[in-house]
């Protein structure tokens, strides 16, 4: 899980909407709206690919659940009225080259995170069973 981007991403917002919730000041100088909307995108893609290239099938349940997931930042953000481009691109463009970095680190690629055959979760039930072997 930790070498996809939405992993990445949702690690970020949460440290931010802390910082910002606690008034941390380096939140000013980091934008997530960039960061939210591939975040979106970059799902609605990654869905299109796996059920019309690699023909995969999730449960209904999971698209839904990973749907709100994926949108949830950038609501949040239209919320709050953060939409806005100040230091969007800089703090996209760090986050990915750290992510490239830590790719690189790994031995992989993006393109190969997303279009290998690693294991992918396709239904609750697999979540289920991913935790209980995790916590047990």
């Amino acid at each position: 899980m930790k070498e996809y981007l939405t992993t990445w991403i949702w690690f970020l917002f949460v440290l931010w909407m802390i910082g910002n919730s606690i008034g941390v000041n380096i939140t000013e100088y980091i934008n997530m709206y960039y960061l939210s909307v591939i975040l979106l995108f970059g799902y609605i893609i990654f869905i299109f690919v796996d059920m019309n290239i690699k023909s995969e099938k999730y449960e209904k349940k999971l698209y839904v659940m990973n749907a709100v997931l994926h949108a949830l930042p950038l609501a949040i953000l239209c919320v709050k009225g953060k939409i806005d481009e100040k230091y969007a691109f800089e703090t996209m463009v760090c986050f990915l080259i750290l992510y490239i970095i830590y790719l690189t680190y790994l031995g992989t690629d993006i393109v190969s995170v997303y279009t290998d055959d690693r294991f992918r979760f396709h239904s609750i039930g697999d979540i289920k069973e991913y935790l209980n072997k995790r916590l047990s």
